[in-house]
């Protein structure tokens, strides 16, 4: 891939790359976010994404997936169902709808793609997050005097996989004050030589409740790849819920 196509897709697909992105005056009060990616390898760029955009209702959105594949035609793919995802996602609030929206144009239009994608909609009123996942590993989330854990909700066949059966399901979690909530994909986790649960436990180990979203950003990229050269992509979306004391700031 040149330098060129490089910076290009950067620039037009990752949103404030490395830092808060896609808040609402609104959302700002009461929630931040940072965000990581780290391509896998010396391909430059793959099928890993991430997107955070405001919603007309004032709710925050928030993507993560990874396309099959490597290189410029997964992020080719990774473009239009980034682009997709945001149109349906303007038509209907529920992750669920907007997942099986994305499915069937996937399975309709481009049969030999496939992804794994979170869908999230945090509600700055309620503090209350929807989830959908589309065969994605779950978040991890922490809350004041409580152990990081990994959230237990379903999990629905990856985007374009064309087993679905039945109708896509979301989940709800409450994000406590100076609750984080960890947004990620599998690159960050998954080692040849581990088990994936070795990976979920150093990613729980690795934040910690009313921590910046950058400080937790930078420890989570700093403990789980440290001395290690990901072969696949890396990204990583961060959400802090404020506590109603503190002045909520961009971290």
């Amino acid at each position: 891939m040149s330098l060129f196509a490089f910076f290009l897709i950067f620039e037009n697909l990752f949103p404030l790359l490395g830092g808060p992105a896609g808040c609402s005056s609104r959302a700002r009060r009461w929630v931040t976010n940072w965000a990581r990616y780290v391509p896998g390898g010396d391909e430059g760029i793959g099928g890993d994404w991430y997107d955070v955009f405001t919603l007309p209702s004032g709710r925050l959105a928030v993507v993560i997936g990874d396309v099959v594949g490597h290189r410029l035609p997964a992020a080719v793919i990774m473009g239009r169902m980034r682009s997709a995802l945001r149109a349906y996602a303007l038509d209907v609030e529920d992750p669920a709808v907007v997942l099986e929206k994305l499915d069937r144009k996937m399975n309709h239009f481009e049969p030999n793609a496939m992804a794994t994608v979170a869908y999230a909609i945090l509600d700055p009123s309620t503090h209350h997050l929807e989830i959908s996942l589309a065969g994605h590993p779950p978040p991890v989330h922490v809350a004041p005097q409580r152990p990081a854990a990994v959230l237990d909700g379903p999990v629905d066949p990856p985007i374009g996989a064309n087993l679905t059966t039945r109708r896509r399901r979301t989940c709800r979690l409450e994000v406590a004050p100076d609750g984080v909530v960890c947004l990620y994909t599998d690159g960050l986790i998954e080692r040849r030589d581990t088990p994936v649960d070795d990976g979920l436990n150093r990613l729980c180990g690795a934040i910690a409740a009313g921590e910046a979203a950058n400080d937790v950003c930078n420890t989570v990229m700093h403990k789980l790849l440290a001395g290690h050269d990901p072969s696949d992509d890396v990204a990583l979306v961060v959400l802090r819920r404020t506590h109603p004391d503190q002045p909520a700031r961009q971290d």
